[in-house]
Parts: C-alpha cells; structure tokens; sequence
C-alpha cells in the first residue's frame, strides 16, 4: 500500500493530467453535436471492425452447425418457391385474372405486376444486445451495400429489426427489443392486426396491442403472428413469432386487447440475416408525406 502512494505522490501531476483530459472529452463529446457525431462515426467503424474478426473466428469453429442450418434454409426456401411460382395478376382495365409464372417475368413486367417488390442483402450480425432497455445490432452491410436507414432486418425465423444508422460498411439496427420499435403484426386466423412493441424485461416475449375487443373469444395460444405487409419495410407474412396468452383488455384502453407473444427468433442467438429493401419505398413515403401535408 505504501509503494502505491509513493508512486501517486511521484506521478500525481500525470495522473491528474490525464482524468482533467478525459473529463474534458467526455463533455466535448455529450455537448457538441458534430463531435458528438464524429465520435459515435469512429467508435462505430473500429468496433464493428473488431467484432467481425471476433465473429469470423467464432464462425469457423462453428461450421458444421451453420451447414446444418444452411440446409434447412434451403429446403425451407425450396418448398416456398414451388408454392410463389404462379401469381395472379389483374389485367389493366378489365376484370380478369391472368397466371404469370413469377420466374419468367423480366423487370419492366414484374415491377408493373408486382407490388411492393423487396430485394434482400444478405448480412450477418457482428454485434448484439438484449440486457439494456434499448438494444441495437451491428451489421456488416452499408451504404457500399445499398443499405439505408428505414430498411427491415430479418431472418430465416423471422423479424430481428430496422436499420437506424449507415456508414459506408456497417450499419446499426434497431432491435425489436426496443422500446421505440413499432411493427404492424397480423393475426390471419382472425384476419386482424395489432401493434408490436417490447416492454422490457423478457427478451423472448413481446406485447401485441390495439386488437378490436370483438376478438376476443377468438384469440388463442398458439396462434401465429406474421407482418401484416401494411409497412413500407417489412414483407406481408414474415414470421414474428405465437400468442402464449388469452387476450386481456388493455389497461390504458377497454376497448382493445394485448396478448403477449413469443417471438419465433431467439435474439440471443441472431447471425444470419438479410436487410430488406422495397424498391417503391421512395414513392410510398412521398405519398404518405402529402398525406401528412
């Protein structure tokens, strides 16, 4: 203990130096906003740097189940292909259905018969959170991706979140456990949809709120909860995950219910990941500007 004092005494004019130092950065960063984003920039491209060295070695030692989770994938993607092969399209100004096969049509056909049309990046998460109140992903996709901000991030078992921030080879999303996430969730048994929201503690559990009372009797566990498509960013009919709760009205309205659902994607364990991009988003958010105005 004395040689410890000895040693401050001898170098406290240094010590003092570098906590004055650290302190008065910590306060340029909180109170300015252009160092403030200048820092967030950098701690966001080093760490995301890092964390992909971490994960590209945690994925080599782990091939054999990522083949295995591969497989099922593409047995999943197999079956759901032969099922989309044919669409039905209406006919301009008549009210005919006409059967297109989806695999033939070029780009001008499909982006005319086909709406909203998504395309999908493959990512994989290099950083995760679910133990604070507001959790974020890091993925290894950016601007040189074509990733923007607004696009949705899900996975083979479902939804994982939306991309909030963007540098030119990572981006930050926002974890569905996040108390500002907000996802249009549908029940198609009862052909009805809610809000999706965390309200913390269980990261396994999310609440579905502003369902009509009129489904009450209904509602049931075990019912499956997919997106409702009414988003800009999430394809219709992606996973979310099944109620595990009777409906109970909700305290801040009588009028509608909550159930609480469990998500089909453990968020401990996200890696595989595509970010969504609808190619019409542009268009819809123009329109629903004008809406606004």
């Amino acid at each position: 203990m004395g040689r410890l004092f000895q040693l401050l005494l001898r170098n406290g004019g240094f010590v003092t130096l570098v906590f004055v130092e650290l302190f008065c950065f910590v306060l340029m960063v909180q109170y300015n906003s252009t160092q403030s984003v200048i820092w967030a920039n950098t701690t966001e491209i080093f760490g995301g740097k890092v964390l992909e060295r971490r994960q590209t070695v945690s994925d080599y030692f782990g091939l054999r189940e990522q083949v295995d989770s591969l497989n099922q994938i593409v047995d999943s993607l197999q079956s759901r292909l032969s099922n989309a092969r044919l669409v039905q399209v209406s006919v301009q100004d008549t009210f005919y259905q006409v059967n297109y096969d989806s695999l033939t049509l070029n780009d001008s056909i499909r982006r005319k018969t086909i709406r909203p049309l998504y395309e999908f990046v493959s990512a994989k998460v290099v950083g995760n959170s679910i133990t604070s109140v507001n959790n974020w992903l890091i993925i290894n996709r950016g601007s040189n991706d074509h990733v923007a901000p607004h696009m949705a991030v899900i996975s083979p078992n479902g939804v994982v979140g939306v991309v909030r921030h963007v540098s030119e080879n990572f981006s930050i999303a926002m974890s569905v456990l996040h108390r500002q996430t907000r996802i249009t969730a549908s029940l198609p048994k009862q052909n009805t949809f809610g809000s999706l929201m965390w309200e913390g503690g269980n990261p396994h559990v999310m609440t579905l709120k502003d369902i009509s009372k009129h489904f009450q009797e209904q509602i049931h566990p075990g019912d499956p909860v997919l997106t409702s498509g009414y988003s800009t960013m999430f394809p219709k009919g992606i996973s979310v995950g099944t109620i595990i709760t009777k409906p109970e009205p909700d305290p801040e309205n009588p009028h509608f219910l909550v159930v609480k659902v469990q998500l089909s994607q453990d968020m401990s364990n996200v890696d595989a990941v595509s970010i969504v991009r609808n190619l019409f988003s542009g268009e819809l958010d123009s329109l629903k500007s004008q809406i606004k105005q």
